[in-house]
């Protein structure tokens, strides 16, 4: 028992680890359908970052009242950005010219309520260029029926990673490998292939003994029976 669990933690592990691999130096999107699932997802990612790869963090808001955490320390620097966009680039780009950092941008769907969001826009579309030429890595989330234009043409084409959430289920665009499973608990993130799960039902199959295997087989052949006479 004991060697499966290590088994489990081990894969989980290694899974989180070649996904932060993927995340790295790189600019992701997650598109949701329960933004609160989504920004939970964000918040242990950005936790799991910060303790596997260390990096210092730069958060950005929108809204001064979505500013919870105000401490700007020699690790993170929380931004408010309205209208100061190029006082605030110029900021990030210093810091960013210093040492890598992980960028974490709000929900890109707040942007459909603005009046006027082209020089959100033109921000955002800076701020990707400038990750890139630094190598940072930047993260945010946004609604799966984005309505506005400028983001769904100006923003998303240019993220380096699309993610698509779907209940705890997680696939890369344009990518069937990366398809992962991930649970939230004690607010630690647990990552694991998709078909594990499916994976190990077959290994247990092939672990059977010849006892449990005949066994099977007659639950099987019975199922087969049953099919054939509800026909």
């Amino acid at each position: 028992m004991m060697a499966k669990i290590k088994m489990v933690v081990d894969e989980q592990e290694r899974t989180l680890e070649e996904f932060l691999n993927v995340l790295d130096k790189k600019s992701s999107v997650f598109s949701y359908t329960n933004a609160s699932d989504a920004e939970t997802l964000i918040r242990s990612l950005s936790q799991e970052i910060a303790n596997k790869r260390s990096p210092s963090m730069i958060r950005i808001y929108w809204k001064e009242n979505e500013l919870t955490d105000t401490t700007n320390g020699k690790d993170i620097v929380s931004l408010h950005i309205f209208r100061n966009f190029t006082t605030s680039m110029i900021k990030i780009d210093k810091l960013l010219a210093k040492r890598e950092h992980l960028i974490v941008v709000p929900d890109l769907s707040i942007l459909e309520l603005e009046k006027n969001n082209r020089p959100y826009i033109h921000f955002l579309s800076v701020l990707l260029r400038k990750c890139k030429a630094h190598g940072s890595t930047m993260i945010t989330v946004v609604n799966e029926q984005e309505a506005d234009r400028h983001v769904r043409t100006e923003l998303l084409p240019f993220f380096d990673n699309i993610f698509i959430l779907n209940g705890n289920r997680m696939k890369k665009k344009g990518n069937d490998k990366i398809d992962i499973r991930y649970t939230i608990s004690d607010q630690e993130l647990h990552l694991e292939p998709y078909m594990q799960n499916d994976m190990n039902k077959i290994k247990e199959i092939f672990s059977l003994t010849p006892e449990e295997k005949k066994e099977l087989d007659k639950l099987v052949g019975q199922s087969l029976e049953d099919y054939r006479t509800s026909m």
